[in-house]
């Protein structure tokens, strides 16, 4: 079966052929040799576990999280501190022991009731920088330090650094299940840390912490084996919610509108006077207004503004005004607009009738 052009080379043909540069003859021969197909790569030995939208939700949530630690590390620090979420990367187990340097700060954590452990690492790049900031000789370190190994002390010093983020994850994580967190064993050789096999599916979230003019990462590497049962609550939190998130900020808005307050005015008659005769009333006067004293009819307004046409009346042995209908001006005013621009078309189109008579009843006197 013949191969149709597509519309960018029709295109392309109709400019050469008005430019005169080159036979068509020769353009569609080149035009009809098929093109280079589109792939994608894809490796086997490590396929994609989980959809791009539980990853988006994924790190939707470590977002979040990364926002409360930025406060709290602040604190501890006693100085600005910027953090962000670097990457989020699905990776075999192994990979990730090789992405880490050999010697650095591992702990592996429980998360009760989920089977199985997760490793948080944080690289030589910022953990001596932390320690030497909570030890308060921050302005004296340098970056040769990195290369040595900690030692217990430093450990100890660097486990208050784990915890605050220990407590972020279970009060982020709070929103999707209930995770108890808790240290189970902590190392300084990557190798020595070995959760599941190396040719097991992680996500690997990489989080990138900069303290004065020192980069360096830590990184939280989950089994999905053990994560697969949250997955999708954390899409269904997250995402599934987008259908109702006009329900959701109308619900906040009315929640935090629910306490302001606002001055409510019934007015039963109203009048206008000149000022020369307001300033001259006395005891005895009246003064007219423009309905009958018996009506009981009166208008709401709502901080200054006109409201609600409502019936006056006693409730409970109390003044009390009864609503009964919305006085939406601002639409009255639409509709209002709207009719008149209606009648101008009706009227622009009636002349331009009136014309075209005119012109045949001219041309049948011609004839």
């Amino acid at each position: 079966m013949a191969e149709f052009l597509s519309q960018d080379e029709i295109d392309a043909l109709l400019n050469i052929a008005e430019e005169g540069e080159a036979d068509l003859d020769e353009v569609a021969v080149g035009s009809s040799v098929p093109k280079e197909k589109s792939y994608t790569i894809y490796d086997f030995k490590k396929p994609n576990t989980i959809t791009a939208d539980q990853q988006k939700a994924f790190e939707a949530l470590h977002e979040k999280m990364v926002r409360t630690i930025v406060t709290d590390l602040s604190s501890m620090m006693r100085k600005i501190v910027d953090v962000q979420v670097a990457s989020i990367e699905q990776m075999t187990y192994g990979e990730f022991i090789l992405s880490i340097p050999p010697i650095t700060s591992l702990n592996t954590l429980s998360m009760k009731p989920l089977e199985g452990r997760l490793v948080i690492e944080c690289n030589p790049g910022i953990s001596h920088k932390i320690i030497a900031e909570l030890l308060g000789n921050g302005p004296s370190y340098t970056s040769s330090s990195s290369d040595k190994e900690l030692t217990d002390i430093e450990l100890e010093i660097l486990d208050h650094f784990y915890r605050l983020i220990i407590t972020n994850m279970k009060d982020t994580w709070e929103e999707v299940a209930t995770l108890n967190f808790k240290i189970e064993t902590r190392d300084t050789n990557a190798n020595a840390i070995q959760v599941i096999s190396n040719h097991e599916i992680v996500l690997l979230v990489v989080i990138e912490i900069t303290i004065d003019d020192e980069i360096g990462n830590l990184s939280l590497c989950y089994p999905i084996a053990y994560i697969e049962p949250l997955l999708n609550k954390i899409v269904a939190k997250l995402l599934g919610s987008g259908g109702n998130k006009k329900q959701s900020k109308k619900q906040d808005l009315n929640t935090l509108l629910s306490g302001a307050k606002m001055e409510v005015e019934a007015v039963i008659a109203e009048t206008m006077i000149p000022i020369l005769n307001l300033l001259n009333l006395k005891k005895g006067d009246v003064v007219l207004f423009n309905k009958n004293a018996t009506s009981a009819s009166a208008n709401v307004y709502v901080n200054k503004k006109e409201k609600f046409a409502s019936i006056a009346g006693i409730s409970n042995n109390r003044k009390a005004v009864q609503i009964q209908t919305n006085l939406d001006h601002e639409k009255m005013e639409t509709l209002e607009k709207l009719r008149i621009l209606r009648e101008e078309r009706e009227e622009a189109i009636r002349l331009q009738h009136e014309k075209i008579a005119k012109l045949l009843e001219t041309k049948d006197e011609f004839i």
